[in-house]
């Protein structure tokens, strides 16, 4: 058992696979599992996917909003924003006031993909929720929300 801290109530630590951080892993890694083959053959991955389907519900997006909705590193932004434009699957475009701001949209080619993109996880997030109870998986939501407010509050550990 180990202590929280500023005097934090005591908290017990269990081995790392019964970890609820472990266990988010273990969904993510999962999703990539079942999403891969699909994602192979447009030459994607689980984080360009995710882009492209946040595209196409957001529209045009700022580069920086990505990151912030992404909650990913800038650098990782401008790669994956270059190899989608390099796969026509979305345009850059940069304003003429500040060349530093970058939107990006998709293309028609990246609208399809984007498409078939969303509908796997729209299958995917039904095979996660089917059974559950709606009240619970808006408790689940809710403590998801606040573990990421709490995480996204800290620079470092």
């Amino acid at each position: 058992m180990a202590d929280g801290k500023d005097g934090d109530k005591a908290l017990a630590f269990p081995p790392v696979y019964e970890r609820l951080s472990f266990r988010i892993h273990k969904v993510n890694a999962q999703l990539a599992r079942l999403c891969n083959p699909l994602f192979r053959q447009y030459g994607l991955d689980l984080i360009s996917s995710r882009i492209l389907v946040l595209m196409l519900e957001l529209g045009p997006i700022r580069a920086g909003a990505l990151v912030e909705h992404m909650v990913l590193p800038q650098s990782t932004i401008s790669h994956q924003i270059q190899r989608l434009e390099k796969l026509g699957y979305l345009s850059r475009d940069r304003r003429d006031s500040d060349q530093r701001v970058v939107t990006v949209a998709l293309t028609p080619t990246g609208r399809l993909v984007a498409e078939a993109c969303e509908k796997l996880s729209m299958d995917v997030y039904a095979m996660m929720v089917s059974e559950m109870d709606p009240a619970i998986l808006a408790l689940i939501t809710t403590e998801f929300d606040k573990m990421l407010s709490r995480l996204s509050g800290t620079d470092n550990i």
